[in-house]
């Protein structure tokens, strides 16, 4: 099962990882950590079957931990994922197994990424200057890769080529211009509205509270979790209402890999301190607490 092979492969790299079980109802399979690189893992059959909505829990916790969401799988619609190549899905990089094994094990990220149009590479901008310095013209370049003066311009100026001309200038250079592409530099954004988009009822109430004594909320979807709360210092893994034991221990086992907060705001906390090591808050210590500091307090107590 790819899997248990992908979880298997970041453990015997030095990652620690979630338990896949943990996470069976969240929009991503492993979240692992290794030193100051985060994965945020997917893992499916046939990538198309991944929408916006289907993968917004990985780009909402990947922001919040400057993680780097990705997308593993052997086809994409009805083409399979080539191996030394990246193409993005919902705005995340997707990778094949063997393109994923050579970033982990071997440190070699895929030289090319798929488009619309075919395949791209990034150009070494500034070895195509010194060319020009060298003494060849932009007519000389253009003529050399089969483009117009125009590109070679462009590539100047940092745009991609296709494959094909970057490794016709290559050839007829006899120098390096590909540069690889980066699938763990790829940021999700920030949704506009992100902010915006407060839950009704109790989840509501908790959340202003929460934005009044200075955090931001953004809720996650598809997460263990209902909303990632922060400032500049704290990153709180917040759940709202009651919830059951495994999913609160899926709560606090991302907060410990991630090396973050989580905490859950339920109507009456009775004489429970937590629930699977997660720290519960009641919503009336909540509205008595006056500045962040209380509430981190309350967490550091209860864990």
């Amino acid at each position: 099962m790819l899997l248990k092979e992908i979880h298997g492969l970041l453990q015997t790299n030095g990652f620690a990882t979630s338990d896949p079980k943990d996470l069976a109802h969240a929009g991503f399979d492993i979240v692992a950590r290794k030193e100051h690189l985060i994965l945020i893992v997917k893992i499916a059959a046939n990538a198309s079957s991944l929408t916006q909505n289907a993968v917004a829990g990985m780009s909402t916790l990947a922001r919040a931990v400057n993680g780097s969401p990705l997308i593993i799988a052997m086809k994409n619609a009805s083409e399979p994922v080539e191996d030394g190549v990246m193409y993005t899905r919902a705005g995340i990089p997707l990778l094949s197994p063997q393109s994923f094994y050579d970033i982990i094990v071997e440190g070699v990220p895929p030289l090319v990424y798929a488009a619309s149009g075919g395949y791209y590479v990034n150009i070494d901008s500034e070895i195509l200057k010194k060319a020009r310095e060298g003494g060849m013209s932009l007519g000389d370049l253009a003529k050399m890769g089969g483009v117009s003066r125009r590109s070679i311009r462009m590539y100047e100026d940092g745009m991609n080529a296709k494959l094909e001309v970057a490794i016709r200038l290559e050839e007829r250079l006899g120098v390096e211009l590909i540069i690889a592409a980066d699938p763990l530099a790829c940021a999700p954004e920030k949704p506009k509205d992100a902010e915006d988009n407060i839950a009704e009822g109790m989840a509501r109430d908790i959340f202003l509270k929460l934005h009044e004594i200075g955090f931001s909320v953004e809720l996650a979807n598809r997460c263990p979790f209902d909303a990632v709360t922060q400032d500049k210092h704290t990153i709180l893994f917040t759940g709202i209402g009651q919830k059951d034991s495994d999913l609160a221990r899926a709560i606090s086992n991302l907060s410990k890999i991630l090396e973050k907060h989580s905490v859950i705001f339920v109507d009456k906390r009775g004489s429970r301190l937590n629930l699977g090591g997660t720290p519960i808050i009641g919503c009336e210590e909540l509205n008595k607490a006056q500045d962040k500091k209380k509430i981190m307090d309350m967490i550091e107590e209860r864990i």
